[in-house]
């Protein structure tokens, strides 16, 4: 019988299965380092119960670290928003991608050196806080240029990267995300503007933002947090970010990726721990076993199929792609067999594609 158990040890370990048992997160783990768009706050409303949960983490140790590939926002901004959010912030517990990206570059040239920003305030202020010597122009002879995403950005300031980039400055991109969520839709990220720059210069840039593991590890070390876990709403940023870094990673259902992309999850981007929201930190997490094709979560079951897994509620079956809602356990457990059946090389069947409401 395979079972999860609970970890012992923040690292992600390969004899572990992926989603695991767990106390309440926040009597384990003793900082939270957050993702904000879709787990925080929506544009300027807050996610539901994330103020609640945030400020329930005091009662039990857990610090709360804000991590963000929003490289145009100083910290203090951020946490400005989450004041009037009810969520009370030290500026000091902000690890934005432009920090990030300056502490990189700050290992890769030497102190004091010319720096090319492409990016806004956040950038400017995260780079003169390490020293450097920010500058607009190639004809300045910099020795690196940092790209971070800014509304004002256009054509004379990629041009400006393009011509330090051709003439041998080290290229750097505090996030590769392509889109940008914005109330009205997605929108042009940095992503999109670098591939502009690449495009004219050949030249891929290092990144410094989610999923790399150094933006969390630095997040952690803000707080010297020996046992952090990461928490997310993006597999592909998110999650990835928390394999990366070898921390425990808790998804929520509060923002972009959905059921379909929870049960199709790449090994790399997968969560060990599911919630509805921010209130999963204050909630145990149960395990999900394995039995001859069986997979269960306390009442919840899933079963193998001879061309598709099948969710069993009592004395009902029905195909996984099927179902019209999910319980979170029943999900736990129709992840756990989507993931084994993939990782064995086997088809887990036709899958929902669809978003499925999922209540507890």
């Amino acid at each position: 019988m395979r079972t999860s158990r609970t970890p012992m040890r923040t690292e992600h370990c390969s004899d572990m299965p992926t989603l695991i048992e767990s106390a309440a997160p926040s009597t384990v783990h003793d900082a939270v380092l957050l993702d904000l768009d879709g787990v925080v706050y929506r544009g300027a409303q807050p996610v539901e119960h994330a103020a609640e949960a945030i400020g329930a983490l005091s009662d039990s140790g857990a610090t709360p670290v804000y991590v963000t590939n929003n490289a145009n926002r100083p910290p203090s901004v951020v946490a400005d928003q989450l004041d009037s959010l009810g969520i009370p912030t030290d500026p000091a517990h902000v690890m934005t991608a432009s920090l990030a990206g300056a502490a990189m570059l700050a290992t890769m040239i030497e102190p004091g050196s010319r720096v090319l920003a492409v990016g806004g305030a956040g950038l400017i202020e995260a780079l003169e806080g390490h020293g450097f010597q920010v500058v607009d122009s190639a004809t300045d002879e910099p020795v690196a240029v940092i790209q971070g995403f800014a509304p004002t950005i256009g054509w004379p300031q990629l041009t400006e990267a393009a011509y330090a980039i051709n003439a041998g400055a080290t290229y750097v991109a505090t996030n590769l995300d392509a889109t940008l969520p914005t109330e009205r839709g997605m929108a042009v990220g940095n992503g999109s503007l670098i591939a502009a720059v690449r495009n004219a210069t050949g030249v891929d840039p290092v990144s410094s933002g989610k999923p790399q593991p150094g933006i969390f590890h630095q997040a952690a070390a803000l707080v010297g947090s020996q046992r952090p876990i990461a928490v997310g709403d993006r597999l592909d940023t998110d999650l990835a970010g928390a394999v990366a870094a070898g921390y425990v990673g808790m998804h929520v259902l509060t923002g972009v990726s959905r059921v379909p992309h929870l049960l199709r999850a790449a090994p790399a981007e997968r969560p060990n721990l599911l919630a509805l929201d921010l209130r999963g930190l204050h909630q145990e997490h149960p395990a999900v076993s394995e039995s001859g094709g069986r997979w269960r979560c306390r009442s919840a079951i899933v079963e193998r199929g001879s061309d598709e897994l099948i969710l069993r509620r009592g004395e009902q079956t029905m195909a996984a792609h099927s179902v019209d809602h999910l319980t979170m356990d029943e999900l736990r457990a129709l992840c756990e067999a989507a993931w084994t059946l993939s990782d064995d090389g086997e088809s887990a069947g036709d899958l929902p594609t669809a978003d499925l409401p999922v209540h507890a």
